[in-house]
């Protein structure tokens, strides 16, 4: 176990984290991997021409990466979007639009309060085909910028085909003069929703179809987790949907929610009118928590290189997600070296290791769980790595070097896939990290 005591030392070495935190070569803007956030989604409108498809765009803009000046009795702040559409992976521009928003808020509170935001929409016309939409924001007051990259997929709709649009998330929906007003939820994160969330789409139907059976499945870990069933009339034209999602029950972890259209009267494959997918997540909310843990499980089995074996039973052995959740985040109060602290040093700086060597080191099995990605974690940083990926006598090697514990370990590339495995020191089971 003396490598989990070298660990817990350089853990407890991390700087406390706050507002502003390094994350392997990214600024994590208050805990957050996106500072904003923003939604391409595929509808269509009915005109004389037929079935014309279109791309709406929301953008999310949380209170605090805003800049906020008082003026009188209010807090003033305003930011400016760039959108920029380009094909070709970003070679060619083919379309760029502005806009520019200004609040006026009348409590501090609400400015450094990330939940609340700014929402505003733009929609696009573009041929069907694969596009890179980029965002930038840009702050009134202090000119700081965040950038926003996405490959997104422009549908093409046939007025005479059958066809769903994409599936938006919905946060509430408010009824004024007998319209209903919805307010998407853009943050993949719904953990806020505390009894869960909504669902909008829409179908275009050219067919006299009088019903039709709708399934609803959500999906973790290839683990169905939620079924609804529903049979709904379907006229021609434009049909409308807004579908209750309880998701209060779920854990935390990333979700695929699944939507069929089907033939009431046929329940085979054969029967599917329209289907569509589009994945959320439900993550810590807390500041404290680590921000590349959105998997619970996951998070769990990544802690085998610190945890001992009985803590990793005990976890898991929870009978609810609530308790496991309860268990995973006592474990880790355990090791915190600011206790009851609004942060957990420790805890974010693990999981950064374990994001890092996932990126770097993972191939056809994730970085963390290769031998180099072992070391990173248990050690962090090498001071000197030397690398020898072409040397014509001997097969691709690294050597780490740590000058302060001085140790080394050399890692080769036996197959020549990049699958590096620990040479020196001798490292079994009997002495690697449980």
């Amino acid at each position: 176990m003396k490598h989990v005591i070298i660990l817990a030392a350089v853990l407890l070495l991390a700087g406390s984290a706050t507002g502003q935190t390094k994350d392997q070569g990214r600024t994590v803007h208050n805990m957050r991997v996106q500072p904003f956030f923003f939604d391409a989604l595929n509808f269509a409108s009915y005109d004389e021409y037929g079935l014309e498809g279109r791309l709406d765009v929301y953008v999310h803009v949380p209170y605090d990466i805003i800049t906020f000046v008082k003026e009188d009795e209010f807090y003033t702040g305003g930011y400016t979007i760039t959108l920029l559409v380009s094909e070709n992976e970003g070679e060619k521009l083919i379309q760029d639009e502005s806009w520019e928003r200004t609040l006026e808020i009348l409590t501090f509170e609400r400015t450094t309060n990330p939940a609340y935001y700014d929402l505003s929409q733009r929609s696009l016309s573009l041929p069907a085909g694969k596009y890179q939409l980029e965002l930038l924001f840009e702050d009134t007051e202090s000119r700081k910028e965040f950038r926003l990259t996405r490959t997104v997929e422009v549908r093409e709709f046939d007025a005479n085909l059958l066809a769903m649009s994409d599936l938006m998330l919905v946060r509430d929906v408010d009824t004024k003069g007998g319209k209903k007003q919805i307010s998407p939820q853009v943050n993949p994160n719904v953990a806020a929703l505390k009894d869960g969330f909504q669902l909008f789409y829409e179908v275009y139907n050219p067919y006299q179809i009088p019903a039709v059976n709708i399934d609803y499945s959500i999906v973790k870990r290839g683990e169905e987790v939620f079924t609804k069933k529903s049979t709904q009339g379907l006229k021609r034209g434009r049909n409308t949907f807004l579908a209750d999602i309880g998701s209060a029950g779920f854990g935390i972890g990333t979700y695929m929610l699944r939507v069929t259209v089907r033939r009431s009267d046929d329940s085979t494959e054969s029967g599917v009118l329209a289907k569509n997918e589009r994945a959320f997540m439900i993550a810590w909310l807390t500041s404290g928590a680590p921000i590349s843990a959105v998997d619970l499980d996951e998070a769990i089995d990544q802690l085998r290189w610190f945890a001992k074996e009985e803590d990793l039973d005990y976890i898991r052995a929870a009978e609810t997600e609530r308790e496991k959740r309860r268990r995973f985040e006592e474990f880790w109060e355990r090791h915190n070296p600011t206790p009851g602290g609004e942060t957990n040093p420790a805890m974010i700086e693990y999981y950064n290791r374990v994001a890092y060597a996932n990126q770097k080191f993972g191939h056809f099995i994730d970085g963390w769980k290769t031998d180099r990605g072992m070391v990173y974690i248990i050690y962090g940083p090498p001071d000197y790595v030397d690398r020898h990926p072409l040397d014509v006598e001997s097969k691709p090697y690294e050597i780490w070097e740590y000058y302060d514990i001085n140790r080394r370990f050399i890692f080769v590339d036996e197959s020549g896939f990049g699958d590096y495995r620990l040479l020196y020191p001798i490292w079994d089971d009997r002495n690697r990290l449980r």
